[in-house]
């Protein structure tokens, strides 16, 4: 029907021309190929997968439009059988403000490529790359006001490691005594005398900064404003602990009376927190003297009983314990003796015992620690007195140990004590030794100290109070 209405038309299509079909038919014949066309139409759409005469037959009528590098690759493939847009000239390409990778020159991820133009390298490629020019670095005062608060506290934190360090390393390290007190070689298995290997003065004056700088001094004010009622302390030296005692005014305030202090709204210790007795003994004669210089200057009430310029104690060494002190009827009292002997018993004939004994680094200066700690049990009160002890001896770090062992002789050579002492084996050992003494408390205080120094306290079980605990 198509070669009779349209006989130019079969021919169109068996040679295959590529011009348009409606520009070789004659006027007459365009409405009936419109015919033709349209009847296909209808079939096709009422036939989804049937091809129309002109998708069987007729060529691609025109070509694709050239695609330049800029312009948007279209989303869909090219079907099979139509001719590729030809690549554009060279000297059409426009300069890219970066090199192209391999990626992004191929067709296929043009779109991928301009889709991801936030990817990680093209930032950086911003980045490195403004208006042509790199970015400059960042100037330190930007650094440092982004980072204030890490680098500020990492200085000090150096600064106080560095304020710490260095006077140990200067104390310790430096051969211990001056030039003129120099020792011979000292044995790992030295017996120590109780007595600084120099003179008490300069002793005592060597202790005031690493003491102060390691917190002891605060670990000794703690310590002695816990202790209550009648007070001995072992090894008093120069009396470094005198001065942070609570003395209970009423026994050493001269013409004290408490309605007075009252009225003048003058503050009143509680009950049962002060001292009301004091009795200190050491072995150096040096110490002592001053020690009681410290108590003169601290009690009001002893000033007036020990003379300024009192006599010197010069030291003893019969090992037999001499009172050197004993004022306000023996509420202060200051003995020279060996405390590895039987200690003095408190001066009120009524109680033999003593509420609170202290000391505070004597075991490391002695040569039995566990007689030392047999000789205190036996003088303080059984159940309600305590023992306390503030001493340094190995630490929990095997760091820190295998330090204290390696200047332990020469800490010795200074100070006359053994500083590696294992102070948990002692008190484990003292236990089997002292019947009924037991362990109220273990503290490791001062984090500066790495777990080196050692609060102990310790009490006196007694047959009434085992009796107790057997009731319950």
């Amino acid at each position: 029907m198509v070669s009779a209405s349209c006989p130019r038309l079969a021919g169109v299509a068996m040679r295959g021309w590529r011009s348009s079909c409606t520009a070789t038919l004659s006027p007459g014949s365009r409405p009936v190929l419109a015919g033709v066309a349209a009847s296909n139409c209808s079939r096709t759409a009422q036939q989804p997968g049937r091809r129309t005469l002109f998708q069987q037959t007729a060529p691609r009528l025109r070509q694709p439009p050239k695609v330049k590098p800029s312009e948007k690759a279209p989303s869909k493939q090219t079907p099979v059988g139509r001719n590729k847009a030809a690549p554009a000239p060279a000297s059409s390409v426009a300069r890219l403000p970066y090199k192209p990778t391999a990626s992004s020159t191929s067709p296929a991820s043009s779109s991928s490529s301009s889709a991801s133009s936030s990817s990680p390298s093209s930032q950086q490629s911003k980045q490195q790359t403004k208006n042509g020019k790199k970015e400059e670095p960042e100037s330190l005062d930007s650094l440092f006001s982004q980072r204030k608060l890490p680098l500020v506290g990492a200085a000090l934190a150096a600064g106080v490691l560095g304020f710490y360090i260095m006077p140990l390393l200067v104390t310790y390290l430096s051969g211990g005594c001056r030039e003129e007190h120099k020792h011979e070689e000292i044995s790992p298995d030295a017996v120590p005398t109780g007595l600084p290997p120099v003179g008490a003065a300069a002793f005592d004056a060597s202790l005031d900064m690493p003491e102060r700088i390691m917190g002891i001094r605060s670990q000794r004010r703690k310590l002695a404003r816990e202790s209550t009622g009648a007070v001995l302390e072992v090894a008093v030296g120069t009396g470094r602990n005198v001065g942070h005692y609570i003395w209970d005014p009423a026994e050493f305030s001269p013409n004290y009376t408490r309605a007075a202090a009252l009225s003048s709204g003058e503050a009143i210790v509680r009950e049962g927190a002060a001292i009301t007795s004091f009795t200190g003994i050491d072995l150096s004669g040096e110490a002592l003297g001053i020690a009681r210089t410290q108590l003169r200057v601290t009690v009001p009430a002893v000033a007036s009983e020990i003379p300024k310029k009192a006599p010197t104690i010069e030291n003893d060494n019969s090992k037999k314990t001499n009172e050197v002190v004993n004022v306000l009827d023996g509420k202060v009292r200051l003995f020279q003796g060996d405390a590895m002997q039987p200690l003095p018993a408190p001066a009120n004939a009524a109680s033999p015992y003593y509420d609170t004994v202290v000391q505070t680094f004597g075991l490391c200066s002695v040569a039995d620690p566990v007689v030392l700690l047999a000789n205190m049990a036996a003088v303080v009160k059984p159940d309600t007195g305590r023992i306390v002890l503030l001493e340094h001896g190995r630490g929990g770090w095997s760091v820190v140990n295998s330090l204290l062992d390696k200047y332990a002789t020469k800490h010795f050579a200074r100070f006359g004590c053994w500083w590696n002492r294992d102070m948990a084996a002692i008190v484990a050992d003292a236990q089997k030794a002292v019947p009924g003494l037991e362990v109220v408390s273990v503290k490791r205080p001062g984090w500066l100290q790495f777990g080196t120094l050692w609060r102990i306290e310790l009490r006196v079980k007694g047959p009434a109070g085992k009796d107790v605990a057997e009731k319950k």
